[in-house]
């Protein structure tokens, strides 16, 4: 059962508080420390397999410990599903036409087709920024001004606040709260809940200037927006999306670096000696017990300490591992999500927009994400389509970059009319189709998790794995980090 899946039935039983309880249960907030103390490493060899987050941490915490370090890259760059494109840059997926980014080149004209946030909680990922210098900007995650399904967010989690207050407090009246309080305690939740929920002095919800207004105010008082029906209140799709940001690696204070989301990997490569990273480096298969690696068209490696930093279905395709572990790492389900960018005129920011996502779950398209810096510059790249969903990104999947970009901006124009005709310069990423990646993330569930996980973390002789699938934070550079960690803890 996929993540929404859990959330539309737990919804559906125990609503909104339970769902983002759940939410927060699916993607727990566990930071990556400690970090481990290698003892001195010098005169052992290791190879790394796969130069992205997890592969480069490793590299770099064995070169700090003395160890020669050899990474290994199949692809010609850094980073894994950590991809930033620019402009000139190209991409291309499996059986794909390449696709060439024509943004302007600009210092904020760029497309974080992988991870684009780090929650501020994400102490591993925010402690290499910090050591290695890589300056962080606000990523305006979370925008009372941008929309769901054609509602502004902020009047939309008012309203919520609004009617949950006022049926929280008929409840009271009701006598139905079972914990004991005295009169004095009751008077004071009584008006905890009227200013919670904006009611007026009979305790009813009868719309706030929370809500924004339909005419702001001025040199004269301003209008309210009307409140929404509570028939479109209850619609799950609504108040799922209001409430995004109440999980916990989606609130206030998220983070990004400035200039793209790979400034992370490149400085992490930096810290590497010269020629400690080898690309177009595909390997092949492995001798586990000899920790000999073998590659395509170059020499056998060989080294005391292999590590895998593969994803698990490129991993599955080693020759040398055990059948049941090649089976279990390619039987482990993988989210095919998908993204698209366009360049436009910042329209958004005369509607009063400036950073943030806007909704449109019922669309395959799902989000839309504004850009969180250049504000007032004449362009920006929009993240016109977010998918995560395995049959909405599937069929994103299947169609051609031009098809794709017909369907998403002919679903983003129901939020944006405007911007079919603004829009250029498409480019998408679906990562089930990408050759070194198969898939954007791990989707462990609670039965395949405890089958198969203690094996699958388990070393392979001499053979290591890491990777952010084998965390409790599966998709997130955190769960790259703690897995790098906790591997390299073992070495010790």
């Amino acid at each position: 059962m996929k993540r929404r899946d859990v959330l539309a039935a737990v919804a559906a039983a125990g609503g909104t508080a339970a769902a983002m309880a759940v939410l927060g249960a699916l993607a727990p907030a566990s930071a990556a420390g400690p970090r481990p103390s290698l003892p001195p490493m010098a005169g052992r060899r290791v190879i790394i397999l796969g130069a992205g987050v997890a592969g480069l941490v490793c590299a770099l915490e064995l070169h700090r410990a003395g160890a020669e370090v050899l990474v290994l890259e199949a692809s010609g760059r850094v980073g894994g599903r950590c991809l930033t494109l620019r402009a000139g840059d190209t991409v291309r997926e499996l059986d794909g036409p390449e696709q060439r980014l024509g943004f302007e080149a600009a210092p904020d004209r760029y497309f974080n087709a992988g991870p684009a946030r780090i929650p501020h909680h994400h102490r591993g990922m925010l402690g290499y920024c910090r050591e290695l210098g890589v300056p962080l900007r606000v990523l305006v995650n979370e925008n009372r001004a941008a929309l769901v399904n054609g509602l502004p967010l902020g009047q939309v989690r008012a309203e919520l606040r609004g009617v949950v207050a006022e049926l929280a407090l008929k409840a009271l009246g009701a006598g139905l709260l079972e914990t004991p309080l005295t009169e004095a305690e009751l008077g004071r939740l009584r008006e905890m809940l009227r200013g919670f929920g904006a009611l007026n002095a009979q305790g009813r919800y009868r719309g706030t200037s929370r809500a924004g207004w339909a005419e702001p105010p001025g040199m004269a008082p301003g209008r309210r927006r009307p409140p929404i029906a509570l028939a479109a209140l209850v619609d799950p799709e609504l108040w799922l999306s209001a409430d995004f940001a109440e999980g916990v690696n989606y609130g206030a204070t998220s983070l990004a670096p400035e200039g793209g989301m790979d400034r992370i990997v490149a400085a992490l490569a930096a810290a590497l000696p010269p020629a400690s990273i080898r690309l177009n480096a595909r390997v092949t298969g492995l001798v586990p017990n000899e920790g000999r690696v073998r590659l395509h068209g170059q020499p056998e490696e060989t080294a005391e300490i292999v590590i895998s930093a593969l994803p698990a279905p490129l991993a599955a395709r080693l020759e040398g591992l055990p059948a049941a572990r090649r089976q279990a790492l390619a039987e482990l389900p993988h989210e095919p999500a998908a993204k698209l960018a366009v360049q436009a005129p910042r329209f958004w920011e005369r509607q009063g927009i400036y950073g943030g996502i806007s909704w449109l779950p019922g669309a395959d398209i799902t989000q839309l994400w504004y850009p969180s810096e250049g504000f007032h510059a004449q362009n920006g790249v929009l993240i016109a389509a977010y998918i995560w969903e395995t049959g909405k990104a599937e069929r994103f999947a299947a169609r051609t970059p031009a098809e794709r970009a017909e369907a998403a901006l002919r679903e983003a124009a129901t939020l944006h009319p405007e911007l079919p005709g603004l829009a250029e310069h498409p480019v998408s990423v679906a990562w089930g189709r990408m050759e070194h990646a198969a898939g954007a993330w791990a989707e462990w569930t609670p039965e395949y998790r405890a089958r198969h996980h203690a094996a699958l973390a388990a070393p392979e002789g001499r053979v290591h794995f890491v990777g952010d699938w084998l965390s409790q934070l599966p998709g997130w550079q955190e769960g790259a980090v703690a897995s790098a960690w906790h591997t390299l803890g073992a070495l010790g």
